[in-house]
């Protein structure tokens, strides 16, 4: 039978009121409180971190940028692997755990997929059995597993400036921190606080059980060192590392990716340019900078610029405004004046007489002249050879130029156009018909009737139907309704609209099945049709 371990506080003792909890805890001795109201044991001869949660327990929150940030790792097999993800505030100088992750055999590939999710660039930390090539590592040292794998590993495992490994040294580093508050831990990592709350020393001697957690964090004080009071960095093998995201890689505001590249050689002093449209690879312009000609510290905003001295490399402000500069009202020259072999003469283009366009009238070369429109609503044409304006005759229109689908398309009334006499167009045969033709309604409580689709229409009444008010109703035009009844006998009404004239049979009326009603009658108004006859076949 296998057995589970459930950790609860007082806090998930929903029935009391947080008042009441915090009484229940205060009337507890001090030392007892953890123990009593979280369900935190006292083990062997004490616990490593003796610190209250709250003090270390911080709300997730979006990390800067520019803060460095570590992931750490502690190999296990049946004993789990775990791994933190750090962040350091170099300012405030508090160390924050913000990831964590634990399992049970699982190997290398599958480790090192989950952890890749905390981001690709992240450099991880790493004990010294990171080295063995045995056991675990199968012949092949499990940190270079993780490597082959994707994983970001440091290229050495973790230890102290001096090359030292104290576990002690280690965990006294972390205590401090935590009871100096510059040690948080993001309250969502409730395995991380499972190891904290049970880590404890029996005889002395830190108990090696359920800790991988805490020696991941741990290893992360053996790697990220501090920046020397006298400001230089520590050497390449203090093992420091300053990451930051992306983000931070790229600038605030800008879109690349980090990864601009150059060519293989270059001339000194010559200008990068880009080669391509990527924006990641750059060239040598073959331009040196001494060649660019170089202005004056200042100048004036539109002021033209010229040469300064005769090396062609210095301008200045010409202390002229091109505002200042006009052009010259009229043209003058000195001599004469000779255009180019069959030119146009200037005062011909400059002199036209009224309405003109400039060519040849006739079909022979000579000297163009205006061609004038004598009057309006004329076209320019060819007749008999030459070229002028005038009227559009019948020869110029070719036989079926103008066809009847021209005409359909735009000068022939429809159906709708016929009925409400909104357009002046060609009445066809066809439309016409259209307009006498039966419109079929559609059935229901209330009937539908548009005249602008035509003044007859035909129901088949499946249900008690009421004749609604037609719509776009043209007066002075007759009308003709044909009902007929489905499947049983049908009652029909009449809207407002609809009125008989006296002497007509009325209304409601029923229909059988076995006969067709013609409602006949004429358009009075818009509002008001008239039935003059009810028809029974």
């Amino acid at each position: 039978m296998s057995r589970h371990v459930t950790f609860m506080t007082i806090d998930d003792a929903g029935h009391y009121s947080p008042g009441q909890r915090a009484e229940i805890v205060a009337a507890y001795p001090e030392h007892e409180r953890e123990a009593r109201a979280k369900g935190i044991p006292v083990l062997g001869s004490g616990r490593i971190f003796p610190v209250a949660e709250e003090t270390i327990a911080c709300e997730p929150f979006k990390l800067p940028r520019w803060w460095p940030r570590i992931g750490a790792l502690d190999f296990g097999w049946d004993h789990p692997s775990a791994a933190v993800e750090l962040a350091w505030d170099t300012e405030a100088d508090v160390v924050y755990v913000t990831k964590a992750h634990r399992a049970s055999q699982q190997t290398p590939a599958m480790q090192a997929l989950a952890l890749k999710a905390w981001g690709e660039w992240l450099p991880f930390a790493w004990p010294r059995d990171g080295r063995r090539e045995t056991l675990e590592g199968a012949g092949v040292a499990l940190a270079r597993q993780y490597a082959a794998h994707g994983l970001n590993m440091l290229t050495s495992h973790a230890r102290f400036a001096d090359g030292s490994l104290s576990v002690e040294a280690g965990l006294m580093e972390m205590l401090d921190r935590m009871q100096s508050g510059r040690f948080k831990v993001f309250s969502t990592l409730h395995a991380w606080f499972e190891e904290f709350r049970l880590f404890h020393r029996k005889n002395g001697q830190v108990v090696k059980l359920r800790d991988d957690l805490m020696a991941a964090t741990r290893y992360r004080k053996l790697t990220l060192a501090y920046v020397s009071g006298a400001g230089t960095l520590p050497t390449s093998t203090d093992g420091i590392w300053l990451i930051f995201t992306r983000a931070g890689d790229k600038g605030a505001d800008g879109t690349g990716v980090g990864d601009f590249t150059g060519p293989a050689s270059s001339v000194t002093d010559n200008i990068v340019t880009f080669a391509g449209t990527t924006g990641k690879a750059g060239k040598d312009s073959g331009v040196a900078v001494g060649s660019l000609v170089a202005g004056p510290a200042s100048a004036a905003a539109d002021n033209i610029a010229t040469f300064n001295g005769t090396t062609g490399k210095l301008v200045k402000d010409s202390g002229v405004a091109v505002a200042s500069l006009a052009p010259k009202a009229n043209a003058s020259f000195t001599g004469t004046f000779s255009p180019p072999a069959n030119a146009i003469a200037l005062n011909t283009l400059a002199d036209s007489a009224a309405v003109s366009v400039l060519g040849r009238s006739a079909n022979s070369s000579g000297t163009r002249a205006d061609i004038a429109a004598g009057s309006d609503d004329t076209l320019l044409r060819r007749v008999s050879s030459a070229l002028g304006f005038g009227q559009l005759t019948a020869g110029m229109v070719p036989a079926g130029l103008v066809t009847y689908a021209m005409l359909a398309s735009a000068a022939i009334a429809s159906n709708s156009e016929f009925q409400l006499g909104t357009a002046s167009k060609l009445l066809t045969a066809a439309a016409l018909k259209s307009t006498v033709a039966y419109q079929t309604l559609t059935s229901g409580a209330s009937v539908s009737w548009d005249m602008s689709l035509g003044n007859n229409a035909s129901l088949a009444a499946s249900t008690n139907v009421t004749i609604g008010n037609p719509t776009n109703a043209v007066p002075q035009f007759g009308f003709v309704l044909k009902i007929t009844a489905v499947t049983s006998a049908r009652t029909v009404s009449l809207s407002a609209n609809l009125v008989p004239a006296a002497g007509v049979e009325s209304f409601p009326i029923t229909i059988q099945t076995t006969e067709t009603v013609f409602l006949a009658g004429f358009v009075d108004t818009a509002s008001r049709l008239v039935i003059t006859s009810v028809l029974r076949t």
